[in-house]
C-alpha cells in the first residue's frame, strides 16, 4: 500500500520534508553598505539586516526594496534578535532596541566599551611592540530574551540583563574576560561563554552563578587556542558550545557536567551548532568542514569539506542543509545523507577566486602572502583583505517560504529560491 505524504507526515513527523534539489536563480539582491557579518532576521514581510556601515535595514522580502533604514548606529556585528515587534542587536557603540515595524529607536545602552580582542605581539606576530587587533574576532555577543529581560555579553567583561522594555540594568555579572560569544536563555538559565575560557550558567532572574565549566587555555600564546566566540545551543536539556580550544562541548544544562566533547584537533569551532532529530550540525575553521554529529554521543556521522572557514551556523529547511563559507560559496547538502546537492558562488568569488584561492580552490595563507613576511601583522591584515574580495558568508542563511536570505561580506543581501 502506498501512503500519501500526509499519512507519512502523521506517522513519521520528523522524516517528511520539502525536497529541494538545488538553488534557483537569485531573485533579488540589495546593497546595504559595509560588510554583512551577521544573519538577517524576519519580521512580518520584512527581512532585517545589519552591516558594518552602521545601518540596520528592513527590506521587503518579495522585492528587496528598503522599507526603512536606521543609520549611524555603529558597526552591527552582534547578531540581531527578534522578540515580537522589537529587534535587539549590538554594535561597537553599544546595544539597541528598535521597533521592527518602523525602525524607531526604543532605547540604547552604553556598555563599558566594545572592541575586538587584541594585544601587543598578538599570536607572536611582529613587531611585538605594536598593538594588534585579532582579525578573526568578527562578532560581538548576540542577545537573547525571556519574558522580562534582554541578555548579552560585553567586551567590558560583563554579562548583562536589561529590562527589555526600558533598557535599564536589572543585573550584571563580571567574568574575567571579554564576552563576545552570544548568549542563550532556556528554562530560567542563561548560558554564556567568556574569553576567560569559562562557560557560565547564571540564574536568569538575578545573575547568580549556577555552575561554570572550564574549557582549555593556551598557556604559550594565549587567545590562539582559547576563548569562546560561538552562541550556545540548548537542545534536549544539553548545552552545546564550540570554542577556540578546538572542541565542541556537550554539557548538562542543570549541572554543567560534561557529557562528551568532540575534538577538531587543530581548527577552532567558531560557528554555532544547530540540531534536528538528534543530529548536530556545526562548522570548523581551518579544516573547512561542516560536521554532522550525534547529539547524544558525540560520534561523528559525516562531514562536508569546502574551501574555507565555516564561521556561520547552518540552516535547515526541509531536506536541505544550507551553509556558507569564507570563500563566498553557499552550499546545499541533503541533511539525510550529507550528499552535496548544489553550490552557489557570490560575485566576488566568481571574480577573484582564481587569484585569492590556491590551485585547489582553498584558502591558503602562504599562497596569499606570496613573498611577504608571514610573521608580520601587516601580512595577516593584507591576507584578510584579500579574503574579503571573495564576498565571504560569515553568518547563517535564513529560509522562509522556499527562499533563502543570505548576507555576504560584500555588503549585499541575496534572496535565493530553493528549487
Amino acid at each position: 500500500m502506498k501512503l500519501s505524504s500526509l499519512a507519512l507526515l502523521l506517522l513519521f513527523p520528523s522524516t517528511v520534508f520539502s525536497q529541494y534539489k538545488g538553488f534557483g536563480p537569485v531573485k533579488w539582491t540589495s546593497s546595504v553598505g559595509g560588510k554583512i557579518l551577521t544573519s538577517p532576521v524576519l519580521y512580518d514581510k520584512q527581512v532585517i539586516i545589519g552591516s558594518t556601515a552602521g545601518n540596520l535595514s528592513a527590506l521587503d522580502t518579495a522585492t528587496g526594496k528598503t522599507i526603512w533604514q536606521v543609520g549611524a548606529l555603529g558597526p552591527v556585528v552582534a547578531q540581531p534578535h527578534m522578540d515580537k515587534h522589537t529587534v535587539y542587536f549590538g554594535t561597537y557603540n553599544g546595544y539597541y532596541a528598535l521597533d521592527a515595524r518602523n525602525g524607531k529607536r526604543l532605547w540604547q545602552f552604553k556598555t563599558g566599551g566594545e572592541q575586538r580582542i587584541g594585544g601587543k605581539g598578538l599570536y607572536t606576530m611582529q613587531p611585538d611592540s605594536l598593538y594588534m587587533e585579532d582579525q578573526y574576532d568578527l562578532y560581538l555577543s548576540a542577545p537573547a530574551t525571556d519574558d522580562k529581560h534582554v541578555f548579552f555579553g560585553s567586551s567590558d567583561h560583563h554579562i548583562y540583563a536589561l529590562d527589555k522594555h526600558s533598557g535599564k540594568v536589572v543585573w550584571k555579572y563580571k567574568t574575567n574576560g571579554p564576552v563576545h560569544g552570544g548568549v542563550a536563555s532556556s528554562a530560567g538559565v542563561l548560558i554564556a561563554g567568556s574569553w576567560d575560557t569559562y562557560i557560565y550558567a547564571l540564574n536568569a532572574a538575578n545573575g547568580q552563578v549556577l555552575w561554570k565549566f572550564k574549557t582549555d587555555e593556551d598557556t604559550k600564546y594565549h587567545h590562539i587556542l582559547e576563548g569562546i566566540q560561538a552562541t550556545p545551543l540548548v537542545y534536549n536539556n544539553t548545552v552545546y558550545l564550540g570554542t577556540r580550544d578546538t572542541k565542541l562541548y556537550a554539557l548538562d544544562l542543570q549541572t554543567g557536567k560534561e557529557k562528551w566533547h568532540w575534538d577538531a584537533s587543530d581548527p577552532w569551532i567558531v560557528a554555532s551548532a544547530v540540531a534536528r532529530d538528534g543530529h548536530l550540525y556545526v562548522g570548523t575553521s581551518d579544516s573547512y568542514l561542516l560536521l554532522d554529529i550525534d547529539a547524544t554521543t558525540g560520534k561523528e556521522y559525516r562531514s562536508n569539506k569546502g574551501g574555507g572557514y565555516v564561521f556561520g551556523a547552518a540552516a535547515l529547511s526541509g531536506n536541505a542543509l544550507l551553509y556558507g563559507d569564507f570563500t563566498g560559496r553557499l552550499f546545499m547538502l541533503n541533511a539525510a545523507d550529507g550528499k552535496q546537492l548544489d553550490t552557489l558562488d557570490m560575485p566576488g568569488r566568481k571574480q577573484h577566486a582564481g587569484t585569492v584561492l590556491n590551485s585547489a580552490g582553498l584558502i591558503d595563507f602562504m599562497h596569499c602572502a606570496g613573498k611577504a613576511d608571514p610573521a608580520l601583522y601587516k601580512t595577516t591584515v593584507d591576507f584578510m583583505e584579500q579574503l574579503y574580495l571573495l564576498g565571504p558568508i560569515t553568518s547563517a542563511p535564513v529560509v522562509t517560504n522556499g527562499v533563502a536570505y543570505v548576507g555576504s561580506a560584500d555588503g549585499h543581501l541575496y534572496a535565493i529560491p530553493l528549487r
